[in-house]
């Protein structure tokens, strides 16, 4: 067992909810209380060579990483009063200043009176939520850790160097709760993420979480920038040209005294989980080749697109990938080194769309990328560090050109509440019950039509659809059903049409496979993505969790 202990030192907790700016946090989410053991972390990085120093700093980004694919933690935390929140109206110091103030014009003289409070008219609107617990402590448990004792010892240290949590009035004294002293939590992580209506999600961390903070941060790329910079004055001549050729190569762009540095992004955590005030005892889940934890790609502009459009999409995706990432793996490709195809599980493009409601429509909010289960989060961000992020750390903005489609864009999703189609649990939520949203693409023909004999038919194709299951690492289901019509409303029907699905692209000179939509009971409760059928890296045979049928 491992435990961290919080106190409010203050009495107050001042954090603004990610979800609801004018509304306060409570409890600290894990991934909020994760964010200041790294900033306590990298406040302490040692600026010389001292090899005790850089061995202590070495051992804590350790633990981080140890810590960060933990299962989400059991939290001990009392209720609060909320204090009703105010809108301030604060001067921002978002301005420059000149390099060389004996040389100022009188404009800039205007902008320097600028920074001094009583000349700013830019006052902007600011809440500071707050409140009150009415108990200070609040306790992080991870009741299955078995940490090293060098892990403690570290962990120990990193959070002696914590001094807030949130907001700077936030003060915090935060310590590792010794061993047999470790409270009761109260709060539990769900045991079926999506199934508690009542719920309070809270941000956790996954495995990659503190890289993908560093990359937020883009602190390398700053540093990089003054470093250039220094050097580039320090210089003059040949030598000066030659690193102002590195900056350009570097940066893309002429180097200047006017440039501003690359922007220090604010670092997010996105990823929730259901906590609830009982423990519940969790049902038997299992899962197939797929990792729940979805990457999300949003849509920022481009002409709106239904599913129908989902072989172009993901094809168009899959091009941009294996351009962007060069020498790419072969659970990104699909093929081996050779170019024969991959045995092994491999990246699964998926549409996201607006489906399940009363007013869906079926059209797309984004694409999703699924990830094999054994392919670790560090493998993941390498093959698509280029992919993602601008070389000065920004996301990048990624284009799909779709032919007479037009042209879409798309970023990574970082919204801390966005819409339900964009969440990775809409899609891998644990239940028993799943119905296809595009439709499953049979790997062998019928030998029998409806028409003929629509009992053997529907047992056949029930069957195909089981080995489909199965061969994705799921179990065989107890109950299947079979339309051409959606259980989700707003999805097309499995029907080539005006109305409907475009047959699966085959290749020339073979017969169109039959597409059908599906309805799948299991005996135990499934964890998503659920993928069935020969298009299932490809978009097609997409399932989405749906409600039992009542008795």
């Amino acid at each position: 067992m491992l435990a961290l202990g919080i106190h409010y030192l203050t009495g107050y907790a001042t954090a603004t909810d990610a979800g609801r700016r004018d509304q306060a946090e409570w409890p600290p989410h894990p991934g909020r209380v994760f964010m200041a053991l790294v900033a306590a972390h990298y406040e302490t990085e040692p600026a010389s060579i001292d090899v005790a120093k850089l061995t202590q700093w070495q051992e804590e980004h350790a633990a981080l990483e140890w810590l960060e694919a933990l299962e989400a933690p059991a939290l001990k935390a009392s209720d609060c009063d909320r204090r009703e929140v105010v809108t301030s109206y604060v001067p921002v110091n978002d301005l420059t200043t000149p390099r060389n103030p004996e040389k100022l014009n009188p404009s800039a003289i205007r902008d320097a009176l600028t920074i001094v409070p009583a000349y700013r008219n830019n006052r902007q609107p600011r809440t500071f939520p707050k409140v009150r617990p009415h108990d200070p402590n609040v306790f992080l448990i991870w009741p299955a850790a078995a940490a090293t004792d060098v892990q403690k010892q570290t962990l120990a240290c990193l959070c002696s160097k914590v001094t807030r949590i949130g907001h700077s009035s936030s003060l915090v004294q935060m310590w590792l709760i010794p061993a047999g002293e470790e409270p009761e939590p109260d709060l539990f992580p769900a045991s079926s993420p999506g199934s508690h209506s009542e719920a309070t999600h809270l941000r956790i961390t996954t495995a990659g979480c503190l890289r993908e903070l560093q990359q937020q941060f883009n602190g390398e790329a700053i540093e990089r920038f003054f470093d250039f910079s220094a050097r580039i004055d320090s210089v003059k001549g040949k030598d000066r040209k030659a690193i102002e050729a590195d900056f350009e190569h570097e940066f893309g762009t002429k180097w200047s005294r006017s440039l501003t540095p690359p922007s220090r992004l604010r670092p997010l955590l996105t990823i929730t989980r259901p906590y609830v005030r009982t423990m519940s005892v969790p049902d038997k889940t299992v899962h197939g080749y797929f990792d729940p934890n979805l990457l999300i790609l949003a849509k920022q502009e481009g002409p709106n697109l239904g599913l129908e459009s989902t072989a172009q999409l993901t094809d168009a995706l899959r091009g941009a990938l294996l351009k962007t990432c060069g020498v790419a793996p072969e659970w990104l490709t699909g093929h081996r080194t050779e170019g024969s195809p991959s045995d092994q599980p491999h990246l699964a493009l998926i549409p996201l769309g607006f489906v399940g409601d009363e007013y869906a429509d079926g059209h797309l909010l984004g694409l999703g990328l699924a990830f094999p289960r054994n392919i670790a989060a560090r493998d993941r961000g390498r093959a698509l560090r280029s992919f993602l992020y601008q070389q000065d750390g920004r996301p990048a903005e990624i284009t799909l050109t779709l032919g007479r489609l037009g042209v879409w864009t798309l970023r990574q999703e970082e919204r801390p509440a966005p819409p339900l189609s964009l969440r990775a649990e809409t899609w891998s939520h644990a239940s028993r019950c799943w119905a296809s949203v595009t439709p499953v693409v049979l790997n062998r023909h019928a030998k029998s039509g409806p028409a003929e004999d629509r009992t053997a038919w529907f047992a056949e194709i029930a069957e195909i659809v089981a080995a489909s299951c199965e061969h994705s690492g799921l179990p065989r289901p107890v109950e299947i059903d079979l339309d051409k019509t959606s259980w989700h409303r707003g999805a097309p029907r499995a029907l080539p049409g005006p109305d409907g699905f475009p047959l699966f692209p085959r290749k020339p000179g073979t017969p169109a496979r039959q597409q059908i939509h599906i309805w799948l009971r299991f005996s135990e409760k499934v964890e998503g993505p659920v993928l069935i059928g020969a298009g299932r890296y490809r978009g097609y045979g997409l399932c989405k969790p749906c409600a039992e049928p009542t008795p």
